[in-house]
């Protein structure tokens, strides 16, 4: 038995070799997969690293379970990556606009192409004015260049963050894995071919941009590139001339003509080829700011619009409409023309890089409009003069812009100085005996004519004719262009001053508004915003704007040191109108609330009173920081000013500091309000302001008293008005003795009931006192405000005196008796009998 037994276990041992062998390579197999796919994807697992070969199922049961969890995270991964890719395509999906830029770009190139030419013709001779219309139209095409290139640039951005996403895609080991070991996860396996398809799309669709984008970029640089030679040739030529300008050009008027002087054309010739030329870069302006002329005439005519509806309001529904309308004749003469006098010098915010002919040939419309409404703001003659001479003003539109040298213009320039100097003597003259509001400025305006027009002749006899032209058009020009914009002012307030008309007995805050003290604030604004776009005009023409502003950017920008802190001007500069604009604000929201008060005086409640004080402190303390931010001044610096200037704050300036806290504490308390009526120490009034540092009574006598914040808290304070204006008024009636004393009360206690005189509290009558010479009644009554106490105590006092004569009742008086002991011996009494009548009617004295 022993050997039958011992060859049954080894058949049995040779049979089950084959299936343990099997399940052994099964096992390996799963593992290997298992732990390929995890250090493939980088995904996290629990593997062991021993093989027990007894626990073969449950090994792969475990495997199976990790195998269970790591599909779902490998899917979720692949489904992230393809949700990034879509967002991606679909941003790379919206379209280039390349349609403009396929149709500018041609025409820009032609243009520089002509520009070239013009540098290579080395027969012409150029003008300043030439020289900067060419740099106007090169800033034009260079701001068309800058327009493309954000457009790309912006495109550039987002393949460029397309690709970084692209590339850590395809950084990852799902991209580069066998997807052949899948075969297992067919959903993973599908998953992941879908994946890698996005990638290539994606790739694809990216290079197609990159090559576009390029293409774009590199005429756009190429263009950039020769606008900016050109332009520099243009601005190195224009300082040559510049420094040439002093030279003598052409022979001196009493000399024989150069016949070598510029172009042997005519001057009309000149005149007309300079008109289309400019008319093509007029034309070429206008098609690129289409969209803001529209919006420059829409707003213009939306503005003439309201101004007729206003004037027919004011005229409908006014008392005295005639009155108000006196007050502002060109508007309500003019509406359209006022309408566009008003608008046209707000252009230089909307328009920017305008080609010189336009700006000339608006400078004139703007002048010839302004000669309409010119006889309200300046005496008669004067306005004779100026028709008679207004065409001086095509002297800029016509022989300004002209972009050659021609000897001929230079008699056209002798008659227009002449033309001009007489102008100018003969304006003087009217207004020298004239008295009216705008003669300072007119004076100014016309000796500034007489010395450019002085100037230009004498350039113009000792053969400077560029100088000539340049100072005699600028003379001119300005001129004119300076009256008009004194009117445009003027037409601003007009404006102003109807609306604030037309809006009065409605509930807008612009009812309220006293416009004498709207025209103090804002007409200062007005004439300095004028002033610029008329100085800035001067040194355009001239050619110094360029100079004088590079000069004063490199002196506000120069770096200084002082100390271990830099600072640069401009920051100053910066720095202190950021205050000055916060200021202003400050001080115009405070105006505006204190009339929206002057609407709720009746109601306490309703008024902002002492609280304006705390937007005040608020713009203020905004403004400030904003003006640190914007002059990177650091904060910590500033702290260690302010702890430095705290020394001094406490010892030097403790009743200012206490002023200016006290504010604050008035601002949050409230015990009193701008219209309260209120008594402090010796000082009586009406409340109209309270400031940071003080505030300001209206006294009743008209006069105004400045109460330092902290006295107004440390001193008893009488606030008439603090819960309500209601006011008790008090009488102290005598009456004589022998009167009767109930018919008196009768009588004061029906004089107490009338009209304004409240019935709660009750009206009290009083017998107060037995005098020396009187009985006293104390009468007790209460009005609704502090307005008409006054009045009502007057109105009383007169009702009790006419009741008491009618009804016979004695107010006494002081008497006094004086007896004599003894009269003098020098004193002679001298008795007259007394006169009577006897029957003949003759008057006989009787000792």
């Amino acid at each position: 038995m022993k050997p039958l037994r011992l060859l049954v276990f080894g058949v049995f041992i040779f049979l089950s070799f084959p299936l343990i062998s099997n399940s052994q390579t099964i096992k390996k197999d799963v593992i290997d997969k298992i732990t390929g796919i995890s250090d493939s994807l980088k995904l996290e697992t629990e593997s062991e690293e021993v093989i027990n070969l007894p626990e073969v199922e449950e090994e792969i049961n475990q495997q199976e379970q990790q195998l269970s969890r790591l599909l779902p995270q490998l899917i979720s991964k692949i489904k992230r990556y393809s949700i990034d890719i879509s967002k991606t395509q679909l941003l790379l999906k919206e379209p280039l606009d390349t349609t403009e830029m396929t149709e500018i770009i041609p025409e820009l190139d032609q243009a520089i192409r002509s520009m070239r030419g013009l540098i290579e013709d080395t027969v012409r001779q150029d003008n300043v004015r030439y020289l900067k219309g060419m740099s106007a139209i090169l800033s034009g095409i260079l701001s068309e260049i800058e327009k493309f290139e954000a457009v790309i640039d912006s495109r550039v951005d987002l393949v460029l963050t397309a690709s970084e996403n692209l590339n850590k895609i395809q950084s990852d080991s799902i991209i580069r894995y066998d997807t052949k070991k899948l075969e297992f996860a067919p959903e993973v396996f599908q998953e992941i071919n879908n994946l890698k398809k996005q990638v290539f799309d994606l790739e694809k669709e990216i290079f197609k941009q990159e090559l576009l984008l390029t293409r774009y970029q590199s005429q756009l640089n190429d263009l950039n590139n020769r606008v900016i030679s050109t332009s520099q040739y243009f601005k190195q030529k224009s300082k040559e001339l510049n420094r040439k300008i002093w030279s003598k050009e052409v022979n001196y008027l009493w000399e024989q003509k150069d016949e070598t002087y510029g172009s042997q054309k005519s001057t009309l010739t000149i005149i007309k080829e300079s008109f289309f030329s400019n008319g093509t870069f007029v034309l070429y302006f206008a098609e690129r700011n289409l969209a803001k002329l529209i919006f420059f005439f829409v707003i213009l005519f939306v503005v003439g619009f309201y101004l007729r509806r206003t004037i027919k309001l004011i005229e409908q529904e006014k008392n005295f409409s005639q009155t108000i309308l006196s007050k502002s004749k060109s508007i309500h003469n003019y509406p359209l023309i006022s309408s566009f006098l008003i608008i046209t010098p707000l252009y230089f915010f909307v328009f920017d890089r305008t080609p010189l002919a336009f700006n000339s040939a608006l400078s004139v419309i703007f002048t010839f409009l302004c000669s309409w409404v010119i006889k309200d703001f300046f005496p008669e003659r004067f306005k004779r003069l100026w028709w008679i001479f207004l065409p001086l003003t095509l002297i800029g539109p016509v022989l300004g812009v002209t972009w050659e040298h021609n000897y001929g213009e230079r008699f056209y320039y002798l008659v227009a100085n002449i033309l001009a100097l007489l102008f100018g003597f003969l304006a003087l003259s009217t207004i020298k005996e004239k008295d009216f509001k705008s003669k300072s400025i007119l004076k100014v305006l016309l000796v500034l004519l007489i010395v450019t027009q002085v100037f230009s002749l004498g350039a113009n006899t000792l053969g400077r004719l560029s100088l000539a032209k340049l100072y005699g058009t600028t003379g001119i020009t300005s001129f004119f262009r300076g009256v008009s914009l004194y009117i445009f002012t003027n037409l601003v307030m007009q404006f102003f001053y109807l609306t604030i008309e037309s809006k009065k007995e409605s509930d807008t805050i612009s009812s309220y508004i006293d416009f004498r003290e709207l025209e103090k604030r804002f007409s200062g604004i007005l004439q300095v915003f004028a002033f610029s776009i008329w100085a800035y005009g001067i040194l355009i023409h001239l050619g110094y704007f360029d100079t004088i502003y590079e000069g004063v950017s490199d002196f506000l920008s120069e770096e200084y040191t002082l100390g271990e802190t830099s600072f640069t001007f401009g920051t100053v500069l910066l720095f202190m109108i950021i205050l000055l604009v916060s200021s202003f604000l400050s001080n115009s929201i405070a105006y505006f609330f204190s009339t929206f008060d002057q609407k709720n005086a009746t109601s306490r409640k309703n008024r902002l009173g002492s609280s304006v004080l705390l937007i005040r402190l608020a713009v203020m303390t905004i403004g400030f920081f904003i003006a640190l931010t914007a002059a990177k001044i650091p904060l910590d610096r500033i702290t260690i000013v302010l702890g430095a200037l705290s020394v001094g704050i406490g010892f030097g300036l403790q009743t200012i500091i206490n002023n200016l806290v006290s504010g604050i504490i008035l601002a949050f308390e409230r015990p009193i309000q701008i219209g309260d009526e209120i008594e402090v120490g010796m000082n009586k009034g009406t409340v109209k302001e309270v400031g940071i540092r003080a505030s300001k009574i209206q006294a009743y006598d008209g006069s105004e008293i400045v109460v330092p914040n902290g006295d107004l808290l440390s001193q008893s304070l009488i606030n008439w008005t603090l819960s309500d204006k209601r006011r008790r008024v008090e009488l102290i009636i005598g009456v004589a003795y022998d009167s009767d004393m109930k018919k008196v009360k009768e009588i004061l206690t029906e004089i107490l009931n009338r009209d304004n005189i409240l019935k709660l509290p009750q009206p009290r009558v009083f017998m107060q006192n037995f005098g020396e010479s009187s009985v006293d009644f104390r009468l007790l009554f209460w009005v609704g405000s502090m307005d008409i106490w006054l009045e009502m105590r007057s109105e009383v006092m007169t009702s009790i005196f006419e009741a008491f004569q009618q009804n016979q009742i004695e107010i006494p008086f002081p008497k006094r008796d004086l007896y004599l002991k003894t009269v003098p011996s020098s004193w002679q009494e001298k008795v007259s009998p007394p006169i009577r009548e006897n029957q003949e009617g003759n008057s006989e004295s009787q000792a």
